[in-house]
């Protein structure tokens, strides 16, 4: 789908409140960073309204989180039984929650990959429900003011140079070339460590 296709649905779409919902919900469920940073230009650029994206962007990515949470509550002794998890570790994480949990939620929020491990966790030692849903929804509402703001951000400040073909290349060029650099940073580092052992 090119991106005139793309812009061409949401116009469509700018009329039908409850499809854009719809549609936000579950890319943010499924599709979590991705979703939000798409519907935050889609904002910026005025395709979608501000409260509805900030209000599905939260309803999705509860509901993704609310699943894994279901998911490791009632999957804990199939868990146990086929030994992925150990008692030991249960009551580890038992005691974790107790004194991190709000910490851990927002830190998960945040972090790639960390939500599923989480999230499970927490419904594995059944973790109090509606303490988990009410910082999941602290921790998820904020997430989406940020990527709003942020799409806002990008989409006056930086959004306006893109358009010129050149200034496109360029950028790109130049996220590819710090990239290398990187990798080959990295990959020193590493040869340098093993050679050192």
């Amino acid at each position: 789908m090119t991106e005139e296709a793309f812009l061409q649905l949401c116009e469509h779409l700018s009329n039908h409140l409850w499809l854009q919902s719809l549609l936000v919900v579950a890319g943010t469920c499924f599709l979590e960073d991705a979703a939000r940073c798409g519907v935050g230009l889609l904002v910026a650029s005025g395709h979608i309204g501000w409260w509805l994206a900030l209000s599905s962007m939260t309803v999705g990515g509860m509901a993704g989180d609310i699943g894994l949470y279901l998911i490791g509550r009632y999957a804990t002794s199939f868990l146990v039984r086929q030994r992925w998890v150990d008692l030991a570790r249960l009551t580890w994480m038992e005691d974790y929650f107790k004194n991190h949990a709000v910490k851990t939620v927002f830190l998960s929020r945040f972090l790639p990959g960390a939500r599923t491990i989480t999230f499970s966790a927490a419904g594995v030692i059944r973790y109090p429900f509606g303490r988990f849903l009410l910082l999941l929804f602290v921790a998820a509402i904020v997430q989406a003011f940020i990527f709003l703001k942020l799409g806002a951000l990008i989409g006056e400040k930086i959004l306006p140079y893109l358009r010129d073909p050149f200034m496109r290349t360029g950028i790109v060029a130049f996220i590819l070339l710090v990239g290398l650099a990187l990798h080959l940073t990295i990959s020193r580092s590493r040869r340098h460590k093993q050679s050192k052992l």
